[in-house]
Formats: structure tokens, C-alpha cells, sequence
């Protein structure tokens, strides 16, 4: 197995697990996705549109298009439309792991950090970096939800992928 057929396996398991995270969120009372607890982001929703901006500025970086005012693009915005956003960016990583060969995961990608500073990493990295973080922070609104009282989150670990996609 080639290391562009992970990345493609691995982004197709990224948008099913943002699929079934906000459908499991979307479920809930919307009201709730904007009540402050304590974890990097403040709610459900800012989480959320973390997930999306950092999935979306890599997007960006990789396909050298300026992404401007992303932090701030969902404020007062409803759930609907923020995970709507993030589905939609998700998309875009299965579609470049199809297009990308095994000797592209070696271009390096030249960027800015959010910070101004420089930063150069090979779109292997890149994908790689995309992909973990928001499973990481799917890790997160979990125990969010679990503060807000929810106590039927969807199993959204890689392997419940698979063994849903061989059944």
C-alpha cells in the first residue's frame, strides 16, 4: 500500500467522522452549541469552526490561494451552516488524494504562519498534520457534549470506519 492510498483512505475516514460528528451534534439543541465550557475553544461552535478554518487554511496554503478573515467567519452563525462549511472542506482532501502521485507527497509548500513567520512542509506533512488535528479536536467535542449532558456520541475512530465500510 503506497503512502498516497493512506492519505486517500485517511481522508475519506476524515470527512465520515466529521460526517457522523455533526450529524451527532445537529441532533442536539442548537442552543446549546454556543454555552462556554472549558477546553481550547470556548464552545461547541467555536470548536467546530476551528476544525474548519485549520482544515481550510491548509487548503488554502497548499493551493496557493490567499484565505483572508477565517477566524471570525462563522460568529454568531448557526451550527447548520459551520458544519456545513467543514464537510465541504473535507471533501477537498479525498479529491487531492486521488489527483496527487506518490512522488508529489514530497513538494514542499511554502507559507505563512498565521503569525507572519515562514514555514515550509511537504504536502505528505501537510495532509498528515490536516487530517490528525481534527480528529484530535473531534476527541474534544465529545467531552464537550458530554459536559452539555449528552451521553450518545458517535464512535468516530478510524477503525469504526473500516469495519463500517466492509460491511
Amino acid at each position: 500500500m503506497t503512502a498516497q492510498h493512506i492519505l486517500y483512505n485517511y481522508s475519506k475516514y476524515n470527512l465520515w467522522a466529521n460526517g457522523m460528528m455533526t450529524q451527532w451534534l445537529l441532533s442536539k439543541d442548537h442552543g446549546l452549541m454556543d454555552v462556554e465550557l472549558k477546553s481550547s475553544f470556548p464552545t461547541i461552535n467555536k470548536t467546530l469552526s476551528h476544525i474548519w478554518v485549520a482544515e481550510y487554511i491548509w487548503m488554502c496554503r497548499i493551493e496557493g490561494i490567499v484565505g483572508n478573515k477565517l477566524s471570525g467567519r462563522h460568529d454568531g452563525k448557526e451550527i447548520s451552516g459551520i458544519c456545513h462549511d467543514l464537510l465541504e472542506v473535507s471533501q477537498y482532501y479525498i479529491k487531492k488524494s486521488e489527483e496527487i502521485s506518490e512522488n508529489d507527497l514530497s513538494q514542499k509548500f511554502r507559507y505563512k504562519y498565521l503569525s507572519g513567520d515562514d514555514g515550509e512542509s511537504e504536502l505528505i506533512d501537510i495532509m498528515h498534520h490536516v487530517l490528525n488535528h481534527s480528529t484530535y479536536h473531534r476527541g474534544q467535542l465529545v467531552t464537550m457534549g458530554r459536559e452539555l449532558g449528552f451521553t450518545d456520541p458517535p464512535k468516530t475512530d478510524y477503525i469504526q470506519y473500516v469495519r463500517e465500510k466492509s460491511v
